[in-house]
């Protein structure tokens, strides 16, 4: 059986097992965890009002702006008689970037699998049998959800995928925006520099109101939104120094005097 199992993991690539083990998280092979909570607790007790950043609108972000972004910006980096070798690098990069989210989402969907955290709707949503009968604070470890839409989303409230998703974009985007637009800005230098900075300012910020908002919305403790960030942050880093190359051209193999304008624009 282990023979077996080790051709088979020789035969698959990082795609293969990073999809499989997300699989086997959404589909809840794996066990999960449960915690409990406190009779009464408030900070339990908020009505849930619905997401100011749906879910959909934060994985259309995700997953399209990167993309959009880079091919507009290689478009006009370093001359239009290198728009083909630009996009291909821009659709490398890209492919990594999806890579790393999908690494964020395995790592944050199986920690909310395994920690089973109560959301601060918890009461309203989850609507748990033994909450009628406790007392007091007396501690419940074991519960069942009365409300069937909620059996599995109210206690997944640790870490906050919004928060780190967020963040992996804009801080992606970025600092992608830092190593290559302005070269690319066209008009002088220092509107250039300006107009990159705002875009970044634009991108951090949106990130920050998106983790915010889920502490405003009372989807997330304050704590679940700050590990969120902090989980991002090595992934993040593993995406674009390992996997984008800190946004270093691949070189053309055919014109050799057609990468070097690209390699000094990457170590810019």
């Amino acid at each position: 059986m282990l023979d077996k199992l080790k051709y088979f993991w020789s035969k698959t690539n990082r795609w293969h097992r990073v999809i499989a083990l997300f699989l086997l998280v959404e589909l809840k092979v794996l066990p999960g965890g449960q915690l409990g909570f406190q009779c009464n607790d408030p900070a339990l007790s908020h009505p849930f009002t619905g997401d100011t950043i749906s879910w959909k609108w934060l994985m259309g972000i995700t997953l399209f702006l990167p993309l959009v972004i880079m091919l507009i910006v290689e478009r006009q980096c370093n001359g239009s008689e290198k728009n083909e070798l630009n996009k291909r690098n821009a659709l490398r990069w890209y492919k990594e970037y999806v890579y790393g989210v999908l690494i964020n989402l395995t790592v944050i969907q199986t920690l909310k699998l395994i920690v089973g955290s109560p959301r601060p709707h918890f009461f309203d949503t989850c609507q748990p049998e033994e909450a009628i009968t406790c007392v007091e604070s007396e501690y419940i470890s074991s519960y069942t959800c009365t409300k069937a839409y909620w059996l599995s989303q109210s206690d997944k409230s640790f870490p906050s995928g919004h928060t780190s998703l967020g963040l992996h974009a804009a801080v992606f985007i970025a600092y992608y925006l830092h190593r290559r637009a302005i070269g690319a800005s066209g008009g002088s230098e220092s509107s250039g520099r300006r107009a990159v900075w705002a875009a970044q300012a634009v991108c951090i910020l949106s990130a920050a109101w998106c983790g915010i908002s889920r502490i405003r919305d009372r989807r997330h403790h304050w704590w679940d939104v700050l590990a969120g960030a902090v989980i991002a942050a090595p992934i993040l880093l593993y995406t674009i120094k390992s996997l984008c190359k800190d946004f270093c051209c691949s070189p053309s193999s055919n014109v050799e005097e057609e990468t070097k304008p690209l390699e000094s624009n990457c170590q810019s």
